[in-house]
């Protein structure tokens, strides 16, 4: 008995630190990720990137010095990554909450109130994709800048690309 414990209380612990690196969320087949407040890029053949909140960079773990205009754009790139988060977590939420109430409104009335449920709630999931297809648009735009800008920045210049954010707006609409 005491054996098992041990094993559980190892595995738990097990589980619990790996999970600490496992990121809130991924972005372009990996090369962006969201951990807390930080956005790790990675791209080959360049080391990691980190993008803190304030927009401080570092790369490979070494800071790499900016300008308040960089600062700010990094900062930008930042925020922009956490917005998309955020609107997946409401877009989620939005389906569930349409799911609940077209089951409601199905049980309970009539199926043309259940179609209009589920019509509000297909809405409200469209504007929210749209609105991610924009925070991408906005990480590009920022992306771009910095390219232009901050010499250290250049390897992760393509991580998001004009036919990405072409092909979000497309995927929203349909």
């Amino acid at each position: 008995m005491k054996h098992a414990n041990r094993t559980l209380i190892a595995t738990v612990l097990a589980c619990s630190l790996a999970a600490c690196h496992v990121p809130d969320t991924t972005m372009e087949n990996g090369a962006i990720r969201l951990y807390g407040d930080v956005v790790t890029l990675h791209v080959d053949g360049a080391s990691e990137a980190n993008i803190a909140a304030d927009g401080g960079f570092t790369v490979g773990g070494n800071a790499v010095v900016v300008t308040p205009a960089e600062r700010a754009l990094l900062a930008q790139y930042n925020q922009s990554v956490r917005d998309v988060r955020n609107t997946g977590l409401a877009i989620g939420k939005a389906g569930v909450s349409m799911a609940t109430k077209a089951i409601t409104t199905a049980v309970s009335s009539s199926s043309g109130n259940a179609d209009k449920a589920t019509k509000a709630g297909s809405d409200r999931i469209e504007k929210l994709s749209l609105d991610i297809c924009k925070d991408t648009a906005a990480i590009k735009d920022a992306q771009d800048q910095l390219a232009a800008q901050l010499v250290a920045f250049k390897p992760y210049a393509a991580i998001v690309s004009a036919d990405d954010v072409a092909s979000c707006e497309k995927d929203a609409k349909d």
